[in-house]
């Protein structure tokens, strides 16, 4: 052994690189077991279920829907709609109905939440409508928009997202606490900047909530609306696969709406937990 060499052995640890690589060692540590619970596990247990119900009923396994994959992929369905086609149709027209149930129910939301004529007089519509499915408006929806099944279907969306945000919005903005609004009117702020700086960063969490929950029943209500028809989409495609006796298309067109639909709500909680940084317990 070589001078340079035992000095080397002998030369102290810095305690900072031995710190730096404990963090890191911890960092990859947990990322691995978030992948683990959190993807791996679920995957495993969906994979065995699917098993054993197809083992139970001699259904179609894992290979015929990776098959049925493959064909989408490549040549489309059974009338040339390429995947891509259905997933865009599908995500435009849930897109257009979110959008016009933030745009009604935040609003409304806040005003009946906020003043008490308002809650008077919207409350007793509220209520009556709520209970009533979104799939229920489906033959009114097809009376109304006349030869417009598109627009029949953003109703349906629109129905189906416009109440959970609502009535959430509606609890987060009565959730302000009296004292903040007590001292913003002691201080002589007007109206509206007592919705901006106070009602609005108050019912914020509840908000989020109601916008995650209607997305939800936004993107079921999507897919039972494409099953009366209009084109391709990710519910149409459920029907022309049962049509046609394709059943691994049908299956993959069922988990493909359930990992669209988990993807969009992970980027949810994501947008919240930056959105509302004193907000650090959000998770699916």
């Amino acid at each position: 052994m070589t001078d340079v060499d035992v000095e080397r052995e002998q030369r102290p640890v810095s305690p900072l690189n031995v710190s730096s690589r404990s963090t890191h060692i911890e960092w990859t540590t947990n990322l691995l077991r978030h992948i683990a619970l959190r993807v791996l596990l679920p995957l495993i247990i969906l994979l065995f279920l699917w098993q054993s119900i197809v083992i139970a009923a001699r259904g179609e396994g894992l290979i015929d829907v990776l098959e049925s994959f493959v064909v989408l992929l490549t040549r489309g369905d059974s009338e040339g709609h390429t995947l891509a086609q259905h997933i865009a149709l599908s995500m435009l027209r849930v897109s257009i109905g979110f959008l016009l149930a933030i745009g009604t129910a935040v609003p409304l939301g806040i005003a009946v939440g906020r003043y008490k004529r308002v809650s008077l007089l919207f409350g007793p519509v509220i209520e009556a409508t709520r209970p009533i499915p979104p799939i229920a408006w489906i033959p009114i929806s097809i009376l109304i928009f006349r030869g417009g099944t598109m627009s029949a279907q953003i109703f349906i969306i629109w129905i189906g997202a416009f109440f959970p945000v609502l009535l959430n919005t509606i609890a987060g903005v009565r959730r302000t606490s009296p004292v903040h609004l007590d001292v913003a009117s002691t201080f002589g702020a007007r109206e509206w900047q007592v919705l901006q700086k106070v009602v609005l960063p108050s019912a914020a969490p509840e908000v989020f909530a109601g916008l995650r929950i209607g997305f939800g029943i936004g993107w079921m209500c999507l897919v039972a609306a494409e099953m009366i028809g209009g084109g391709p989409g990710l519910g149409y495609l459920i029907i022309a696969a049962n049509q046609t006796g394709d059943t691994g298309q049908m299956i993959f067109s069922m988990l493909l709406i359930g990992l669209i639909g988990f993807t969009i709500t992970s980027v949810f909680l994501k947008a919240e937990r930056r959105a509302l940084i004193w907000q650090r317990d959000v998770s699916i």
